[in-house]
């Protein structure tokens, strides 16, 4: 049986309850919960209370938005909530987000990621070990002093997971260097992820001295089903332009061909509304990005793709899609992956 994870979505307390709990019922894993529009904690934690066995991670964690101590406070604190099911997905977001959105410096996005990393794990350590102080840490990007904090972490607390999400390679390299787990993006292709993502994550575990089966693999996989391959196709294209129009994604569209298609859509969205562009993105830019077709090609081509995860969550096409067809289309997903 897979081992399916799913978005907890956005709502009121009472929604984000009534969604935990079904998809809990149902027998998925965990459930995932994402930041932009709202910090990465507050409906995990509500999912928490009102559940007893679902894994709760962060689909992402900015990591530059928030100091590294702050980032490691919270994902204590939510792990206590849910009595040690929280892990922490960690991410570097697109960079015209963490400038523009948010104010904070993005570059070097690898170094700053790895020093994210370790301030983690010494805040993390210093609370499993009930220290009494957390040493300094000194890096090129962070400078944390700890000298007048007093540690008071509580009782019954671990190490949280730390998944690194990954889009291009450097990245894909450092989560199997250092992390305890990976997340590849909801717009990888299956060619991305065999040839370029999974070798780059082998090439860091390696560096490190580290087995593959010592990382979680989660794989988030955009799906659209029709009985009309070509009305599968077409409700992908929204995703294309709106992951497109990010301008620091080039390189990998460009990998798969399609960087004149990128550099239009960049200048589109420059004077237009998304669903202005969607038209156009061609159909095997839609096909290359999201598993489309029928129910049976659908899944078959999941199950396929799963057999290189531990995890997995599929989601139907974010943008540019009807919301009663999104509904529709993630009934026809969770029939697929759960019966």
């Amino acid at each position: 049986m897979l081992n399916c994870w799913a978005p907890i979505g956005r709502g009121d307390a009472p929604t984000i309850v009534s969604r935990s709990k079904e998809l809990e019922q149902r027998g998925y894993a965990g459930v995932i919960g994402n930041q932009v529009y709202g910090p990465p904690w507050a409906s995990l934690a509500v999912a928490a209370a009102s559940t007893t066995s679902l894994e709760l991670e962060t689909g992402i964690a900015m990591a530059f938005v928030r100091s590294p101590f702050e980032t490691a406070c919270a994902a204590l604190e939510l792990d206590q909530i849910s009595n040690g099911r929280f892990t922490l997905g960690l991410g570097t977001a697109p960079q015209t987000w963490t400038e523009n959105f948010f104010g904070h410096d993005f570059r070097p996005p690898i170094a700053r990621t790895r020093e994210v990393i370790e301030i983690l794990r010494l805040v993390f350590d210093a609370a499993v070990s009930g220290s009494s102080s957390i040493p300094d840490y000194q890096g090129e990007h962070y400078q944390l002093s700890f000298e007048a904090l007093h540690p008071n972490f509580g009782p019954n607390v671990r190490a949280v997971p730390i998944w690194v999400a990954s889009l291009r390679e450097k990245l894909c390299e450092l989560a199997g260097e250092c992390a305890d787990g990976f997340i590849g993006h909801s717009i990888w292709s299956r060619w991305w992820l065999e040839e370029r993502a999974l070798p780059a994550l082998h090439r860091g575990i390696s560096r490190a001295g580290r087995e593959f089966d010592d990382l979680d693999v989660q794989l988030w996989l955009t799906a659209s089903i029709d009985p009309d391959q070509t009305v599968a196709a077409r409700r992908s294209r929204g995703n294309v332009a709106f992951y497109a129009s990010i301008p620091s994604y080039r390189s990998y569209f460009e990998a798969h061909g399609f960087g004149d298609l990128f550099d239009t859509l960049v200048e589109a969205r420059r004077s237009v509304p998304l669903n202005q562009c969607i038209d156009l993105v061609p159909l095997d830019a839609a096909r290359t990005f999201a598993i489309c077709g029928t129910a049976d090609e659908v899944g078959q081509e999941i199950e396929e793709i799963a057999g290189h995860a531990t995890s997995i969550c599929v989601k139907p096409p974010m943008w540019g899609i009807d919301p009663e067809d999104a509904i529709e289309q993630a009934r026809q997903i969770d029939s697929l992956l759960l019966g």
